[in-house]
């Protein structure tokens, strides 16, 4: 068997993905005539998206582990976003979403900086 290799392309391709991915969901719910896709597109960007980009910064070599503590970060992330969205009386789901998204970037930002200066 031989090992899979992976490009230096395909390893920046994962966080770019994870940063677009959140500003891609804000987008569907702004546009608002996407009704069949967007329920499944919040809650998939909610329940992983965050927790994905943030998880991939530890190290961390189990799969189950990752799996585990991705869903578990992102739902508590999106939990204390729409907590002080409500607290700053601006709950909206644009609102939390933006939040979730600009965590997700600047996590998948770091992660891209990372592999920047190991080069």
């Amino acid at each position: 068997m031989t090992a899979l290799t992976t490009s230096p392309q395909a390893k920046r391709m994962i966080p770019v993905l994870l940063a677009v991915s959140g500003w891609l969901v804000l987008g569907i719910t702004a546009v608002g005539g996407l009704q069949t896709i967007r329920p499944f597109a919040v809650f998939a960007f909610t329940l992983i998206g965050p927790g994905a980009a943030l998880v991939r910064l530890l190290p961390l070599t189990e799969r189950l582990e990752r799996a585990v503590l991705t869903v578990a970060v992102s739902l508590s992330l999106a939990t204390l976003a729409a907590e002080a969205a409500y607290i700053g009386h601006v709950l909206q789901p644009a609102v939390v979403l933006a939040g979730l998204a600009t965590v997700c970037s600047a996590a998948a930002a770091t992660e891209l900086a990372r592999g920047v200066k190991a080069a």
